[in-house]
């Protein structure tokens, strides 16, 4: 197994600070979160400078990281985490490296140790993550010094990294490009997949719904290449920043997009129960169901489409600012490069004697990191374009469950305001029929000339014999007769009122 000299691994780790429309109480759980991958020592310094404005804020002070020493069975191991807040995302770099060999402290840093050291590296700062995965992503950063530097034999080293279980890489599937850096070679190794489960009510953490595999193995030839481009780590912390909190965005649209398919089956199926109710006889109780329901699925829908619109902003404005710090670094490597047409003319130059050299040899590495250019092109071409087609797509949906709740208020008020017609009418009815009958009832006993009721009761009998013969006592009579005549009434004067309403209901058609 080759070996390198003094093994570095750096975690570059993101965390939510504050998600939109996020109360207070979960605003301070995402600060905990993060703080516990601290010690409870620098737990208080981290609350009081998370509260200064800026986005860029050291949270530990001008000291700026919080550093460790530890040993595994065979190495001594020192590192160091250094936490800022980015806005509203959380950075940290997590650095550990091989010291030496133990009871060999005299070699230390200097020592060529086996490459497999890079697993106890990552153990070592997978145990400083105190089970708290990224909430946003991560990426590693692996490196290391080669005396016998060359590109072929860097990329030996790097093929040997990628065999490392703990990293779980593919040299053939996963390389995404190779670039010069700071006398160095640096690779880009890229693995980035969706899995959104079916059952999509039980998310919690965004490693659930994708696999975002992002590593970076830098081969230094010495001590004095590998200090140089350590001072980049803050560029990489801000860089590879904007690109996490990219890939989390698309991730969420994704997940979002199969909430808003569920969602649709539930409209589709709202429509199909409405047509079904509309054709037999007007079940309002079911309509008004249907309706309540259709209303929830819209709320949902729209804040769901709303996201999905606000997450590809975010896409937006985080390419942006990857673009700008990506050019900050180049800067960084080639600060002659500005305003000097010479120093232009040569890199041309050099390019065409590099492209000469990649036919003939099939080893071209360029040197203006172009393999990060190629995630704004896949974020350009494919992320932003899925998202916006996304937009686009399901955005139709909202006049869709708009349409049917409208139709749905629409019958179910036709439909009750019939039904308050008809009651209205009956109460009509009924009322003009009571009031006719109380009427003749009092009025019955009140004609001149009558002093005697039950003498008039028989005189109104008289013309029908038959009546006396049923045995009703004398004293009955008046109050049968009267209740009689008014009923009579009341129902005349009640079917008269049912017919004239029915004639007007005519005429106004």
């Amino acid at each position: 197994m080759s070996k390198v000299v003094y093994p570095t691994l750096d975690l570059f780790i993101y965390d939510l600070r504050e998600g939109l429309g996020q109360s207070t109480e979960e605003i301070n759980e995402n600060q905990k979160y993060f703080a516990s991958r601290f010690s409870k020592r620098y737990h208080d310094s981290l609350k009081q400078r998370d509260a200064i404005e800026g986005d860029y804020v050291k949270l530990l002070g001008n000291k700026g990281r919080e550093t460790f020493t530890c040993s595994t069975n065979q190495y001594t191991l020192k590192g160091w985490q250094y936490p800022v807040r980015l806005g509203d995302s959380y950075g940290s770099i997590l650095d550990c490296s091989v010291e030496h060999s133990l009871k060999k402290s005299e070699e230390a840093k200097k020592e060529p140790v086996p490459i497999s050291s890079f697993s106890d590296l990552k153990t070592e700062l997978e145990k400083r993550l105190a089970g708290h995965p990224s909430t946003i992503g991560q990426v590693w950063m692996v490196s290391g010094q080669l005396s016998n530097f060359t590109l072929e034999n860097a990329e030996a080293i790097a093929k040997e990294c990628c065999n490392i279980n703990s990293f779980n890489l593919n040299w053939d599937l996963d390389l995404r490009g190779k670039s010069r850096f700071m006398g160095g070679i640096l690779f880009e190794f890229w693995r980035y997949r969706l899995h959104i489960p079916s059952n999509i009510s039980n998310i919690t953490n965004i490693h659930e719904i994708q696999d975002n595999n992002c590593v970076l193995i830098a081969i230094y030839p010495d001590a004095e290449t590998a200090k140089k481009a350590s001072k980049f780590n803050f560029d990489w912390l801000r860089l590879f920043a904007y690109r996490s909190k990219i890939l989390w965005a698309y991730g969420q649209s994704q997940y979002l997009k199969k909430k808003l398919r569920s969602n649709f089956v539930e409209i589709e199926k709202y429509q199909k129960e409405f047509k079904s109710a509309k054709s037999g006889k007007l079940n309002l109780k079911k309509l008004r169901q249907i309706l309540v329901d259709a209303q929830n699925t819209l709320w949902l829908y729209t804040n769901n489409l709303n996201d999905i619109f606000i997450l590809k902003r975010t896409i937006e404005i985080n390419l942006l600012n990857y673009e700008r710090r990506l050019e900050t670094i180049k800067k960084k490597l080639n600060p002659e490069q500005e305003n000097n047409d010479l120093y232009l003319l040569q890199q041309q130059i050099g390019k065409q004697i590099e492209a000469i050299k990649q036919k003939i040899t099939n080893s071209y590495v360029s040197d203006d990191l172009e393999f990060l250019h190629k995630f704004i092109e896949d974020v350009q071409h494919r992320y932003l374009v899925q998202i916006n087609n996304d937009y686009e797509s399901y955005s139709p949906g909202l006049t869709s469950v708009n349409e049917l709740i409208n139709a749905i208020r629409g019958v179910t008020e036709i439909e009750s305001s019939q039904r308050d017609r008809n009651f209205q009418n009956t109460i009509a009815i009924l009322g003009v029929g009571l009031a006719v009958a109380s009427f003749s009832v009092s009025v019955f006993g009140q004609f001149p000339g009558i002093t005697d009721t039950q003498k008039a009761a028989k005189q109104l009998i008289s013309i029908d014999s038959r009546i006396l013969q049923l045995g009703i006592p004398e004293s009955w009579l008046f109050p049968a007769v009267s209740v009689t005549i008014s009923l009579t009434l009341g129902i005349l004067a009640a079917l008269m009122t049912w017919l004239i309403i029915k004639i007007w209901q005519r005429l106004r058609k």
